[in-house]
């Protein structure tokens, strides 16, 4: 009788914690005299949307017949000229602490729309003592419930090896490809999302060539690359012009657990905006774990903000890597016709099929000013910016 009460409990406990609802605040702004802005939030229970293999058309109407006109992807997402990366490691439970201060921090897309600042949760499937699902883990780490509303808010899910160490009571030993796969499959199977990045654990040799082979679009670690040649051969200080077309790209990353004013985080932000040496950084940390770490963070999150001026994206590896794999891989075509610029894009020749964000953002050169812009797909969210000559187009699939 006794060891039915304590079933019952348990999955009592369960439910509740598999019942956990938050409800996600959408903040917009008024649009300024020559931007147009569109917001498409997704809530988390959305109809799945199909992966984007077809062809999409842009129509460009000028206000006169122009003599020529083009446009090209820019370098970073909304042309912006920086870009700081960053994830939590272990599936940090004080995610949820970072996202009070990154849901209200915003850069915008040049077009009249704010974007808050986001980034990647690298977590693993089970623990190595106890096989503890580490989804399940409430109160000790950030649980399934907990990071759906964040993925709403542009956070994305890393795979960090289903177990953590290769060693323990319960491992997959040095089974690099296995670890992957079946971290993979847990967080398809339990939230409906698939993953597209990895972040090497500790240091192990084999990860980076484990992801590659299952079709991931690129990885992280301080020092463990493979046979890949990383962006970032001595340290995390990172220029966009070395950052070629790929499949699989390999970046050195920065980490600090240490968030007081002395943390490596603070002489990145610095040295980035003091001057053009490099253009980006990928960090990570084990997460911010008391009240005096959360206030530095925030203030380190306040000095970004004010040191960037808005030339800067902050987001999730994943995020920065899709935008230059699609750009690269995606299929162009013009056409002018009157007073029409069509841009053709064929996604078919995007080749990498785990795709979260579509977005691209194109620069329009034409010696006439811009009336409108539209697009022939619903799925994606389109805003433009008629003196910045900037089209941005959004579509992110958050639910496999």
């Amino acid at each position: 009788m006794k060891k039915l009460s304590a079933l019952t409990l348990f999955a009592i406990c369960l439910i509740l914690i598999l019942s956990c609802n938050n409800k996600v605040t959408i903040i917009s702004e008024k649009n300024t005299a020559d931007t147009v802005k569109v917001e498409k939030p997704s809530p988390p229970d959305s109809a799945l949307i199909p992966d984007l293999n077809g062809k999409i058309e842009i129509k460009v109407v000028f206000t006169k017949n122009p003599t020529s006109a083009t446009a090209n992807f820019s370098k970073l997402k909304y042309n912006k000229s920086k870009a700081i990366l960053m994830e939590f490691d272990d599936a940090a439970l004080t995610v949820t602490n970072a996202y009070q201060k990154l849901s209200n921090t915003f850069y915008t897309d040049g077009c009249g729309n704010n974007k808050n600042y986001s980034l990647g949760l690298a977590v693993n499937g089970r623990n190595q003592y106890n096989n503890q699902e580490i989804g399940l883990y409430n109160g000790f780490a950030a649980t399934y419930a907990e990071r759906l509303p964040l993925i709403q808010k542009g956070m994305d899910i890393m795979n960090h090896s289903y177990y953590h160490n290769e060693d323990g009571n319960f491992n997959n030993g040095k089974d690099r490809l296995k670890n992957v796969r079946e971290l993979d499959e847990m967080i398809l199977l339990k939230e409906r999302y698939k993953m597209n990045t990895l972040i090497v654990p500790s240091d192990y040799a084999g990860f980076h060539k484990a992801a590659s082979a299952y079709g991931y679009i690129g990885g992280a670690s301080q020092g463990t690359f493979d046979d890949f040649v990383q962006i970032g051969k001595y340290n995390p200080k990172n220029k966009l012009s070395d950052v070629k077309s790929f499949n699989y790209l390999a970046i050195r990353r920065a980490f600090s657990d240490d968030w007081s004013n002395n943390g490596a985080q603070w002489e990145l932000v610095n040295s980035l905006f003091a001057d053009n040496t490099f253009d980006f950084f990928e960090i990570g940390t084990h997460g911010i774990k008391d009240p005096k770490a959360v206030q530095n963070f925030n203030q380190w999150i306040d000095n970004i903000v004010s040191k960037s001026k808005d030339k800067m994206i902050f987001c999730s590896l994943r995020e920065f890597l899709e935008y230059s794999y699609v750009k690269d891989h995606v299929t162009k075509k013009e056409k002018i016709d009157g007073n029409t610029l069509t841009i053709a894009l064929d996604y078919s020749t995007v080749l990498n099929k785990n795709i979260s964000w579509y977005d691209l953002s194109l620069l329009v050169n034409s010696d006439k000013t811009i009336s409108s812009v539209s697009i022939n797909n619903k799925d994606f969210s389109l805003s433009y910016n008629k003196a910045g000559n900037l089209i941005n187009i959004s579509k992110r699939k958050i639910k496999w």
